[in-house]
């Protein structure tokens, strides 16, 4: 195993990354919990509803829920490594003439 440089820029990147998916994960564990504890209460209360329509969600969750989809999406899709990849084939390409 290689020594790990904690002065190289890609090591900066990595550790930016890991911490920001493991927020990500934080997010979606606290997100189920109160959910569940939320509707789970409902469920024990009320019991389960006759018609599917009367199943109601709270804006809150469809919101939180939604900004929870689009940091993922963000984060595992659309992550830095392809902003910093196409940033060097810009500076190729300037480097090169190419332009």
């Amino acid at each position: 195993m290689e020594n790990i440089n904690k002065e190289n820029p890609r090591y900066e990147m990595a550790v930016e990354r890991v911490e920001k998916i493991k927020n990500f994960y934080s997010g979606l564990l606290v997100f189920a919990i109160v959910f569940g504890v939320i509707y789970g209460v409902k469920f024990f209360k009320h019991g389960f509803p006759q018609n599917l329509g009367d199943t109601k969600v709270s804006w809150i969750f469809i919101i939180w829920g939604l900004i929870l989809a689009i940091k993922g999406v963000k984060l595992f899709f659309f992550n830095s490594d392809w902003e910093s990849d196409m940033i060097n084939k810009e500076i190729k390409k300037q480097n090169n003439g190419n332009y």
